[in-house]
């Protein structure tokens, strides 16, 4: 028998995902996060953006050593008053200008690009159309992403770029002191020119340059010039090239790149997960993800991954169907023979964006590492080359990918949210998921409207962002990578994507399952007791007949979840009569025949105990009695996510309102089904469930 033996687990595509999560909490557990222009990292890169984390620059004699190197290949160039590139010449298409005067054209050059937009505070006449600063300026993660990237890219020593520049940009992310940074204005085509221009201005105390300073919760905006008075960090007086070394690169793309593929990997092993939980929900058959399909018919690096950890999450499920053997004709009658396409090809739809996330991590951490401003230094052999560093198309391409793959996942999680809501397909599921009658409860009918509008946004937003480049800059700037825009419409995906799935698993609707699970159970113990008791037979033929009546109400049960209970039951125990009449009248050789009186006296006490029964288990589920996670008794590997969603987060099973009909005051303690939605929202947003995801993979590598 096949097997996934053949699958690294150690180098695979999921186990480098599971790194990027762990040193992330390495570094936020204090890992020396180190700038010395090779090892900074993705996950380095959200510590430090995000988690408020100090990098440790590499001060040895070494690194100063090459950054001196390199500054003395300048200067001795401008000291024999050599024509360089952005130094002693104009820029762009005015480079056939040439001065002397290295500073003033420094100063220019920052001048001409600091013209990005920013809020200005202030009433106006009318509210505004949107909210202001998010309107314009970039968050802070994103710049303190962007000061480390440029820090890491001028260690390097290919700048020209003097150790106190250095030394002042970490004062300043140390001290927490963030320029106000326009959002729109790059084009990543001369590196992202006028965002970093912003950053330089801070440095140098511009009283125009506006800086968010102080302690997380009493940040306030202030001018640059004051921030650093206030921190005692002296301005900086930049010196010949500085200028143009700082404000020429990818460093702002590459940050938010960073940022944004991170959780973007995150988001892909969570829609794994879904996958997973989606099975189990609609008792799923774990044979699509068999090794055989994968591992030796098409075994692309993706989809194998992708099967084997998904069949991994499902072992020891009670709801997904283990069985691989074929079943007779007769056995199967009007039962799918093989689950919908959300579900049996979900490795096949999943691998290949796995390995289009993998790829554009690899990319974007080497961006991370890259230096890419114009022109660059060769100390060792005292050559300045004029190249294009700053062409940003490597990220483009990166988030182009990226965001593709998030559309294909969104679209994959709304297949398989829409199969779960439907109650035609989904294995006798109630409509909108009404854990009690569906006639007073519309649970999750709003969410399935959202949730339409989200995978519907994603679609717009996946389309490329490179392709609508424009020749800018006296069309010396011909063609434009568009990467740090690129990059922002991948941020607006992963949002729009995390509400997606944060809904997902709202409405995986697993302690139906289980409740269904006890009922049916029960009911079995109930047709028994009252066919034993009705009718004078044998304890084989009450087997026998129990058998039969069992199945029926089974069937009858999950196509008829539309109705409300008493009706419900009514229905099904209706159903239960020709099984019964036919019983007695195929085997004429019994002993006791009954009445048409006895039998429907005997499917009436079915009804009469069904409706108790259920009513019983809806009270003990929907009121905690049995439990914050009740389902978890029947879950695979998936019940780690199940419980931290009922458990941690506190995200109830829904429908006690609707049970107790809301009661005299509907809206006193009843939350949204929004606020619920808004908890798991978070839960990824913020990382919490990166914990999660990290145990559940942790478990699979060994």
């Amino acid at each position: 028998m096949s097997t996934f033996s053949t699958v690294d687990k150690d180098t695979g595509i999921i186990s480098s995902f599971l790194t990027l999560l762990t040193q992330t909490k390495a570094y936020r557990n204090e890992k020396p996060v180190r700038i010395d222009g090779r090892s900074v990292s993705i996950p380095a890169t959200v510590a430090v953006a995000r988690y408020g984390v100090n990098p440790e620059v590499d001060n040895s004699a070494e690194a100063k050593e090459r950054m001196y190197r390199s500054r003395q290949v300048l200067d001795d160039a401008v000291s024999g008053k050599k024509s360089i590139y952005g130094v002693t010449t104009g820029v762009g298409g005015s480079a056939d200008t040439r001065s002397e005067d290295v500073i003033a054209l420094g100063v220019s050059i920052l001048q001409q690009i600091q013209c990005g937009i920013l809020s200005i505070d202030g009433e106006g006449d009318s509210l505004p159309i949107s909210h202001n600063s998010a309107a314009t300026q970039m968050p802070e993660s994103w710049v303190r992403g962007a000061l480390m990237i440029r820090m890491n890219s001028t260690i390097r020593g290919h700048s020209g770029v003097r150790w106190d520049v250095l030394e002042k940009f970490s004062l300043m992310l140390n001290a927490n002191i963030l320029p106000l940074v326009p959002l729109r204005g790059s084009i990543s085509a001369s590196g992202d020119l006028t965002p970093l221009s912003y950053l330089a201005g801070a440095a140098a105390g511009n009283p125009y340059i506006r800086v968010n300073y102080g302690p997380p919760g009493t940040r306030c905006i202030m001018t640059s010039k004051d921030a650093l008075a206030m921190a005692g960090i002296e301005p900086l007086v930049f010196q010949a090239k500085e200028p143009i070394s700082v404000v020429n690169g990818t460093s702002f793309s590459a940050a938010v790149a960073a940022l944004a593929v991170y959780e973007a990997a995150h988001l892909s092993l969570l829609a794994l997960t879904c996958t997973a939980l989606t099975v189990e929900a609609l008792h799923g058959a774990r044979g699509s993800f068999a090794p055989f399909i994968h591992a030796i018919a098409r075994p692309h690096p993706g989809q194998v991954e992708a099967a084997h950890f998904i069949s991994s999450l499902l072992e020891g499920s009670k709801f997904a169907k283990n069985e691989d053997s074929e079943v007779r004709l007769n056995e199967d009658p009007g039962i799918l023979r093989q689950d919908r396409y959300a579900m049996r090809t979900s490795p096949q739809y999943l691998g290949p964006q796995l390995e289009d996330i993998h790829a554009a991590v690899k990319a974007i951490d080497l961006e991370c590492n890259a230096s890419s401003d114009n022109p660059l230094i060769e100390a060792e052999t005292q050559t300045i080359h004029l190249g294009g560093n700053f062409q940003a198309m490597a990220v483009t391409n990166a988030m182009e990918k990226t965001r593709l793959a998030l559309d294909h996942i969104g679209k994959l999680a709304f297949a398989q949210s829409s199969e779960i809501l439907n109650p035609h397909i989904n294995k006798g599921l109630p409509p909108s998921l009404a854990a009690t009658d569906p006639s007073l409860n519309y649970h999750a009918k709003g969410l399935d409207v959202v949730m339409a509008a989200y995978v519907t946004e994603l679609g717009y937003l996946a389309n490329p962002a490179g392709t609508h480049s424009q020749a800018a800059e006296m069309h010396n700037e011909s063609v434009n990578s568009m990467a740090l825009l690129s990059a922002r419409a991948t941020v607006s995906s992963l949002e729009v994507l995390a509400m997606l799935i944060s809904s997902h698993l709202y409405i995986l609707s697993l302690d139906l399952r289980a409740m269904q699970h006890d009922f049916l159970t029960g009911i079995n113990d109930v047709v028994d007791s009252e066919l034993t008791g009705a009718f004078k037979l044998k304890t084989s033929d009450v087997l026998d007949l129990s058998s039969l009546v069992n199945r029926v109400f089974r069937d009858s049960y999950h196509s008829t979840v539309t109705m409300d209970l008493k009706e419900q039951m009514q229905a099904v125990t209706s159903s239960c009569i020709p099984v019964i009449v036919k019983f007695f009248a195929t085997n004429p050789s019994l002993h006791y025949q009954p009445t048409l009186s006895d039998i429907m006296a005997v499917t009436n006490a079915f009804a009469t105990r069904g409706i108790d029964l259920m009513s019983q288990l809806r009270d003990q589920y929907l009121t905690g009695l049995k439990g914050r996670a009740p389902a978890s008794l029947y879950l695979g590997r998936t019940c780690r996510i199940y419980q931290f969603i009922r458990v941690e987060l506190g995200v109830p099973m829904h429908g006690e309102e609707n049970l107790k009909r809301f009661g005299n005051a509907p809206y006193a303690n009843t939350k949204t089904i929004g606020h619920h939605v808004s908890v798991i929202y978070k839960a990824i947003m913020d990382g919490k469930m990166h914990e999660v995801i990290t145990s559940m993979i942790g478990e699979w590598v060994p």
